[in-house]
C-alpha cells in the first residue's frame, strides 16, 4: 500500500527503514506514549522489530518527502473486540521533534480515506489517557469518545486509555 498526501508518503516498511526507524524507537517520549518503554538502545532491537513490521503488512512508515526521511508510523490492525471485517484499529507514532506541524493529522486523514475506499465503516483509536497530544489530535480529526480501557503494553504494563470510535 502507498498512499501519498502533499508531503507525505505513507508505504509498508521495508527492511532498509531499520536505520531511520531506530531513532524513533529510541525517542523516549514518543515510545513512552505508545507503551514501548523503555526505548530501545540497540540498533539489533529496531532490526528485530522492523523485520517483524515488514512480514506483518500492517505498519505503514511515514516518510516526510521534503528530506526523505522516515519520521513515524501508523499501524492499521483488525478488529479485536468484534472481529468485524468493516472495522479496523488504528495506532501512531512520530518522532516528536516532528510534532505540531501537522504531519499526523495529515496521515491519519490519508489513511481514514483509503480505508473507506475498502469498504471499511469504522475505525477505533486509542491513546493513553496521558497522552493529551495524541487525544487533541484524535478528536479534532472526529473520532468520538466511546469509552475508558485499559492497554496491556508489550513491557508487560497497564496503562489507562481512553477508546475513540470514527464511523467512515
Amino acid at each position: 500500500m502507498i498512499i501519498e498526501t502533499k508531503r507525505l508518503l505513507l508505504r509498508h516498511f521495508a527492511k532498509s527503514d531499520a536505520k531511520e526507524a531506530h531513532g524513533l524507537f529510541c525517542d523516549e517520549e514518543a515510545m513512552r506514549m505508545v507503551g514501548m518503554y523503555p526505548p530501545f538502545t540497540r540498533f539489533e532491537e529496531t532490526e528485530e522489530r522492523i523485520n517483524k513490521w515488514v512480514n506483518a503488512k500492517r505498519y505503514l512508515a511515514i516518510v516526510l518527502k521534503e528530506i526523505g526521511s522516515l519520521i513515524g508510523y501508523i499501524v492499521i490492525n483488525p478488529d479485536s473486540e468484534e472481529f468485524r471485517e468493516d472495522t479496523r484499529e488504528m495506532g501512531f507514532a512520530l518522532i516528536s521533534k516532528y510534532r505540531g506541524q501537522g504531519y499526523m493529522k495529515e496521515a491519519v486523514n490519508a489513511v481514514l480515506k483509503e480505508l473507506a475506499r475498502n469498504n471499511i465503516s469504522y475505525v477505533w483509536a486509542c491513546c493513553f489517557k496521558e497522552n493529551i497530544v495524541s487525544e487533541k489530535l484524535i478528536r479534532s480529526i472526529g473520532f468520538e469518545f466511546q469509552q475508558e480501557g485499559i492497554f496491556d503494553s508489550p513491557n508487560d504494563r497497564k496503562y489507562k486509555s481512553l477508546e475513540f470510535r470514527m464511523k467512515l
